[in-house]
């Protein structure tokens, strides 16, 4: 009866390959988490005015068709 074979040791492990995945999937969790609070305020974000409306007054007055809005009769 022979002697056991000796099994070489397996070589290190390289963690470039896992600490690139672990930085893609960060990103993308952070890319998920941006999209999911954009879609939460929907419409909401493109309102400008409050619920009170308008606080300035406006600009009404006749202007010449065709002339610049600064020029009010």
């Amino acid at each position: 009866m022979g002697m056991k074979p000796k099994i070489p040791k397996p070589p290190p492990v390289d963690t470039e390959l896992m600490d690139k995945r672990a930085e893609e999937e960060r990103k993308l969790d952070e890319e998920r988490r941006k999209s999911l609070a954009i879609a939460r305020t929907g419409r909401a974000g493109t309102i400008l005015t409050g619920g009170e409306g308008l606080t300035e007054e406006a600009s009404v007055g006749k202007t010449i068709l065709g002339g610049s809005s600064g020029n009010t009769y």
